[in-house]
């Protein structure tokens, strides 16, 4: 806090009247803090010289302290410190002479907060020591409340925010009584909340600070509070939110006396263009990347500007601008050669996720492992290490290599709990699920997403929220639990949308279309699918529109439109013809779906065909519930063929896997095939014990083919 707080009291606005001298004095005083305010330093400066000069032809000691005060922050402003530091020095002289203990805590208090903007801890913890002691010594109040505020500032550098927060505990209600105060130490508690893992505590102290700052005027305060908010909620995830904060910031710069050390000028600079990028605002956060990259270039901060680099790159990525984006995190590269620096980390690993988009393997693995090998060198560098074994774990998953997969991203999700990361941890434990599910089924993955919904609570990042929720969405369809489901679709729908993110849309509209044609409602789960489609063509990415094909065909088909199925499953499989093992899994599904319609329209050899193609795919792939499903549907067509025994065993094997996996749509379906048989064999005891456990599996699940099974059993 700077002097300025103890400008009335030492003009002595208690006394009725004041001698004309300190009148004057007072206007040049005041003079100098407009000229202050509207930087025009030289001018405020050349006013507190004078205020000083007059004061001591006047023997106004305790005046001449104050224009002292406000020299030594002006020359801190201007990055003059050791004027400032003398400054501030001969204010303190000056109040030992006098037998005033509230002066020489002023002083010193003034001290402590000036070695506190340099970053001098340690001599600032001594100087507000000594101002906290003589100011309870003088019973001093206003001196007592913003030493132990700076106090608790010293303490939040030092990692030590418990104590920092017992301080400012000690201090609040007195605090709130006085105006000039009450703003700072709520935002010194609102920021030590945050510290301490109270967010929501925090948050709301912040806003309220902010808000008595804007009140009272105290700019420096809003500037510094709405700094901090703006950075709480950017790391958050809350990105509309932080940009609201950081427009304000801008505009509090230019009214502001000073700028606290809570405001990074360059770090702003970056966040705003990331967020910026992550709400869609690709022109904006273009010219912001760039301007940051500048900015740090011009400062010599190597780290600033890797860190602005790989906000550039990231734009130019997301505009489908691949050689600019590669360019850009190769700089940042090679900005520091030989340093493993957290930037130079992270743009290793977003340079080989561009290769991998881009298809290059090899050079995406590259760029993995000498980003996991640079990590490991530090071991503060646990994120970093994190991140690239869980890109290496997606990079297996896609090559096949599904249990090394798992360990790289068991090992991840350690460091990311380790490191408190729980946003990344919980979008881990979304990808250990999801191959759990695959390889042994609902069963096995589902403690992976209870404990990622369970970290949610400690998460505000709207991404990884939404990604979080769409992934358990589509468990819980599964499960049958359909108002649960529902509701986390809409959710991680809105999300999408209020982040600006069409990728994600256009996947959950995916998602949430699926969800409607598996509980009964195909006309408006194509409705959604088709507004899927048009987003994810517009990104143009193949396998997501081939998948949304796919699933927009199922609707058809349960709408008896099996010509527009069978046209969509074969746009789907001409999209996938690559030989990578994410094309080759999603083939054998879309050929299983696709001699589904063929069945349908009593085309048997050709739907064989296709079955006898998808089937060792899947088996390969190690996608085990698109194995029951196939196995039903081979079962069936034998059926149609008059080979009970076979269709009778092939659904039998089908069930039984497909009650393993905890599947209980793939188990109907063999169930339903096996109902059919017995009734083939004129076992209708057996059908009808079938039928009602088919009946129940489809209620659950709300699957309109429950009807069918209840009009078979004569219900």
């Amino acid at each position: 806090m700077q002097i300025r707080e103890f400008v009335a009291r030492l003009f002595g606005t208690a006394q009725p009247s004041i001698s004309p001298q300190e009148a004057e004095l007072r206007r040049i005083l005041s003079e100098g803090d407009e000229a202050r305010r509207n930087h025009q330093t030289e001018q405020a400066l050349a006013r507190y010289q004078e205020g000083l000069e007059r004061a001591r032809a006047e023997n106004l000691s305790h005046v001449q302290e104050v224009f002292l005060g406000q020299i030594g922050a002006l020359y801190t402003e201007w990055g003059k410190f050791d004027e400032a530091e003398a400054a501030f020095e001969e204010a303190l002289s000056l109040a030992k002479t006098a037998d005033a203990p509230f002066r020489q805590a002023r002083a010193l208090l003034n001290l402590g907060a000036y070695h506190l903007k340099r970053n001098a801890i340690q001599s600032a913890q001594q100087f507000l020591e000594q101002a906290l002691s003589l100011g309870r010594r003088a019973n001093d109040t206003a001196t007592v409340n913003l030493a132990l505020g700076n106090l608790a500032d010293v303490y939040l550098r030092q990692g030590n925010a418990a104590y920092a927060l017992r301080l400012l505990k000690e201090v609040l209600p007195q605090a709130m009584q006085n105006s000039q105060q009450a703003a700072y130490i709520l935002g010194r508690m609102g920021q030590t909340h945050l510290h301490v893992g109270e967010a929501d505590r925090g948050r709301k102290l912040l806003a309220q600070a902010v808000r008595m700052a804007e009140q009272y005027k105290q700019h420096d305060q809003e500037l510094m509070w709405s700094c901090v908010l703006a950075d709480h909620l950017y790391r958050e995830g809350q990105f509309a939110e932080s940009l609201a904060f950081y427009a304000r910031v801008e505009e509090l710069k230019a009214q502001a006396l000073s700028l606290p050390h809570e405001y990074d000028p360059l770090l702003s600079l970056s966040q705003r263009a990331s967020a910026h990028q992550r709400l869609g605002h690709y022109a904006e956060a273009l010219k912001l990347a760039e301007a940051a990259a500048e900015a740090a270039r011009a400062a010599g901060d190597l780290a600033a500007e890797a860190n602005a680099l790989i906000t550039l790159g990231n734009v130019q990525r997301a505009q489908k601008d691949y050689a600019a984006a590669m360019q850009a995190f190769q700089r940042a590269i090679d900005l520091q050669p030989d340093s493993t620096s957290a930037e130079r980390v992270r743009a290793l690993i977003t340079l080989g996720s561009l290769h991998q988009e881009q298809g290059e393997g090899e050079k995406a693995m590259a760029r993995f492992e000498e980003a996991l090998s640079l990590a490991s060198v530090d071991q503060d560098h646990r994120e970093g290490r994190a991140s690239a074994l869980r890109q290496i774990g997606a990079l297996l998953h896609k090559q096949g290599a599904h249990q090394a997969a798992l360990e790289k991203w068991t090992e991840a999700l350690s460091l990311f709990e380790m490191s408190g990361d729980h946003a990344q941890a919980a979008r881990t434990l979304c990808d250990i699920g999801a191959l759990r599910r695959t390889l042994s089924g609902i069963n096995a993955a589902m403690p992976d997403y209870e404990r990622a919904t369970m970290l949610l609570n400690n998460v505000r990042d709207a991404a990884t929220r939404g990604f979080v929720l769409s992934n358990v969405a589509t468990l819980y369809t599964d499960l049958g639990e359909v108002e649960t489901a529902k509701s986390f679709y809409e959710q991680a729908l809105n999300i999408a949308r209020e982040t600006g993110n069409p990728r994600a849309e256009s996947v959950r509209l995916g998602n949430y279309g699926w969800f409607h044609v598996m509980t009964g409602r195909a006309r408006e789960g194509a409705t959604l699918l088709d507004s899927a489609l048009a987003i994810s063509r517009q990104l143009g990415d193949p396998l997501l529109m081939a998948v949304q094909q796919s699933n927009l065909a199922q609707a058809h088909h349960e709408l008896g439109e099996y010509g527009k199925a069978e046209a969509l499953y074969q746009q789907a499989l001409a999209a996938v013809v690559s030989e990578e093992s994410d094309a080759v899994r999603w083939r054998a599904v879309f050929q299983a779906n696709l001699a589904r319609t063929l069945i349908a329209q009593n085309r048997i050899e050709e739907a064989h065909s296709l079955l006898e193609a998808a089937l060792p795919a899947s088996r390969a792939a190690g996608d085990q519930e698109a194995l029951t499903r196939a196995q039903a549907r081979l079962a069936e067509i034998y059926l149609r063929q008059g080979k009970t025994a076979e269709a009778e065993s092939l659904a039998r094997e089908a069930e039984i896997l497909a009650r393993k996996l905890g599947y209980r749509k793939g188990q109907a379906d063999a169930l339903w095939v096996r109902a059919q048989a017995a009734a083939a064999r004129g076992d209708s005891n057996e059908q009808t014990a079938l039928l009602r456990e088919v009946k129940r599996l489809y209620t659950i699940l709300h699957d309109p083919m429950a009807e069918r099974a209840a009009q078979q059993l004569g219900e």
